[in-house]
């Protein structure tokens, strides 16, 4: 019996280690695939970096001889083969070096390092205020038939509106007409602040009305997981036992429905990562938020394809270092179901 014990714990182990090692090739092949498009796919662009006017970087192209502008491609390493470029450009990643941004003038890990802590307080402020508001939401609508029909009937609307489309709405209806709330940036222009407080209640107030974009457009995501997932705990025998024994509706709600229901949740927030960075990079644009979204749009709009790399690469990266922590969690935290 106990070896036989051993053996079926064995197996699960083997299973799960070879399930492991599977996604972990997978994020590989992912990673080298969405690599080499993040490379090629800017240089199929139409228009070339060097013949737009890049008033932002104070420098006309325009004005510049064929001379010039040679010398510039040469200094980019523009001027090689794509081949020859694409040689240089994954050993200078493998060191470390991004390039130097077209646009800007500036690294571009220096350029990234300067805009990212804005776009990192959007996506993790709206990553914890939607899991809490979609679990609290679901908690809410337990035993509760005809009020869970109302939250269910108003995610799903939420869910169906775009992220860009809400914050268009909310400078409408709000920013217009509240003074206190900003219709676009991370702080005011040209104002000395007197102390961290003061500091910070300016970033909160720029910063509302995006993440609440961008809330009422993720936390629908969140309460459809938690909501299926409180449901099918609800249904669990050990639920009915503890109905049975007279326990507080309390203990059961929260030792014994909410623990077990909270492993598909955290594994629903590292799914949403990548649907978070493409809604804050849309979002930072319609608030004017000099995040790596107005970073991106830029890049794209100047054909700097040096930068468009490095912000991609980056997205990317976090968006599958994500799904496959995603994928260790339904491995490892879940209830094993092949028992």
């Amino acid at each position: 019996m106990i070896i036989n014990n051993w053996n079926k714990t064995a197996y699960h182990t083997w299973r799960k280690n070879k399930q492991l090692l599977s996604r972990f090739i997978i994020f590989l092949c992912s990673f080298l695939v969405i690599y080499l498009f993040n490379f090629f796919v800017p240089r199929l662009m139409p228009g070339d970096p060097f013949a737009h006017n890049t008033a932002q970087s104070g420098q006309d192209m325009h004005g510049l001889s064929a001379e010039e502008l040679l010398r510039l491609k040469a200094y980019y390493g523009l001027d090689k083969p794509v081949r020859e470029q694409f040689i240089n450009t994954v050993k200078g990643n493998l060191k470390l070096d991004f390039g130097q941004s077209i646009l800007y003038k500036k690294s571009v890990i220096e350029v990234i390092m300067s805009r990212l802590p804005w776009t990192v307080y959007i996506m993790l402020s709206t990553l914890l205020i939607s899991l809490f508001m979609g679990l609290f939401l679901a908690l809410l609508g337990i035993g509760k038939p005809k009020l869970d029909s109302y939250i269910l009937k108003i995610m799903s609307l939420l869910a169906e509106i775009p992220a860009f489309l809400i914050g268009v709405l909310l400078l409408f209806l709000f920013a217009a007409k509240v003074s206190w709330l900003p219709l676009a940036g991370n702080l005011t222009p040209f104002y000395r602040h007197t102390g961290v407080l003061e500091y910070l209640f300016d970033v909160f107030r720029h910063s509302l009305l995006p993440i609440t974009a961008l809330v009422l457009n993720m936390m629908p995501n969140f309460y459809f997981t938690a909501r299926t997932s409180l449901q099918t705990i609800l249904r669990k025998e050990y639920v009915f036992n503890a109905h049975a024994k007279g326990l507080a509706e309390k203990i059961i709600h929260y030792k014994y429905i909410l623990l077990n229901a909270l492993f598909p949740i955290l594994a629903r927030f590292f799914l949403s990562v990548g649907t978070c960075i493409g809604g804050t990079m849309l979002i930072e644009n319609v608030f004017a938020y000099p995040g790596l979204g107005k970073v991106l749009r830029d890049a794209v709009m100047y054909r700097d394809y040096i930068l468009i790399q490095g912000v991609f690469l980056l997205s990317t990266t976090v968006v599958l270092f994500s799904s496959f922590i995603s994928d260790v969690i339904n491995l490892y935290l879940q209830k094993d179901k092949l028992r």
